[in-house]
């Protein structure tokens, strides 16, 4: 919107509209472009002659266009990459705001992997009797699967709430957006190294119970790594998507709960792929999700069933998710985010309640 009769700018704002004019980043036009701030603006003729002409140029324009272009893909990869120092500080800083005011505190970080593996291993290996392939405990089966799911689901889960989280921190500190949804996975690291320490001390107990170690050593070792990198990857992607549209609409990420609540039955993470019939197996396949769980599976109990195209299918969803992802965000980002609007007290509490 172009604000007519607008008082002289002062010297400072004369020079910066220079300097932008030399380097190309104003634009005069009678036209206001989408997505640009625009003043028409009285400037005098002062100067050197080179600068009394560009000056004049704008004049006769009546508008000044400033585009406020959105940074592209690699300077937003850039920025958070220069400040990336601030990533543990901020993700410290979710970790905090999660266990505080709480009466267990840092005991939720224990707690919730644990009653969430024991819940499920009662209903899925107890009640309904759901068998591990390989005489393998059930209960570690699930821990293996787990594993994969919970640093798929949470990473995706705070990355979509991250503005929100940071909402406050924003309007104090000058730092890069991306690093807004990655740090946010701080939670989800710490709570996903409490499930392999369970993991491993299941394998233990069982180790004393049975005399067999459920755990799998060697090069298919790698599996298990290859397979985190994928659903990682795949998370962060899904996360930039989610992260700007819950800036638009809050609904976002009640929508995510159930989607992903949702796609965790239609992933082999309490069930094996196995207990899939076969006309129904290529469908499950198609689960950009179920490769990298198995593999995690395969490199650390050496059971699992990881077919070439469905590998490369989640290796290209990934991958997919990551760049379309990136391009919305460096996008969207800055316009979604309004970190001055109402609702930046209101998180802390439903943090709480959510923890």
């Amino acid at each position: 919107m172009a604000v007519q009769g607008a008082p002289p700018p002062g010297a400072r704002l004369k020079d910066g509209l220079a300097r932008q004019w030399r380097r190309g980043s104003c634009v005069a036009s009678p036209l206001v472009a989408a997505h640009t701030t625009t003043e028409a603006l009285e400037l005098p003729t002062r100067g050197a002659p080179a600068g009394r002409r560009r000056l004049a140029a704008i004049e006769a324009a009546g508008t000044v266009t400033v585009a406020d272009t959105p940074p592209g893909v690699w300077t937003l990869v850039r920025e958070a990459w220069r400040e990336r120092r601030l990533a543990p500080q901020l993700g410290t800083r979710v970790l905090l705001k999660l266990i505080w005011g709480t009466k267990l505190g840092a005991w939720w970080l224990v707690l919730r992997p644990t009653m969430d593996t024991l819940g499920k291993a009662l209903i899925f290996g107890g009640l309904l009797g759901v068998a591990a392939p390989g005489g393998v405990p059930y209960f570690v089966f699930l821990l293996a699967g787990l594993i994969g799911w919970r640093l798929f689901d949470r990473i995706v889960l705070y990355a979509t709430r991250s503005f929100d989280m940071y909402r406050k921190l924003m309007t104090q500190i000058d730092f890069p957006l991306l690093l807004t949804p990655l740090s946010s996975a701080a939670f989800p690291l710490v709570e996903v190294s409490v499930y392999v320490a369970v993991f491993l001390g299941a394998v233990l107990f069982f180790l004393v119970l049975h005399g067999q170690l459920y755990l799998a050593f060697g090069v298919e070792s790698l599996m298990a790594v290859g397979g985190l990198a994928i659903l990682v990857s795949a998370a962060c992607g899904i996360g930039f998507w989610t992260s700007v549209l819950n800036g638009k609409a809050r609904d976002t990420r009640l929508v995510m709960r159930y989607v992903l609540e949702f796609w965790l039955y239609l992933t082999p993470v309490v069930y094996p792929l196995t207990a899939i019939p076969p006309a129904y197996r290529v469908l499950f396949e198609a689960n950009p999700l179920t490769a990298p769980i198995e593999m995690v599976r395969l490199g650390l109990l050496g059971t699992g069933e990881v077919g070439l195209y469905p590998a490369l299918w989640s290796i290209a969803f990934a991958a997919i998710a990551v760049t379309s992802g990136l391009c919305f965000f460096s996008r969207e980002a800055r316009r979604s985010v309004d970190i001055h609007g109402p609702g930046a007290d209101e998180d802390e509490d439903e943090e709480q309640e959510e923890l």
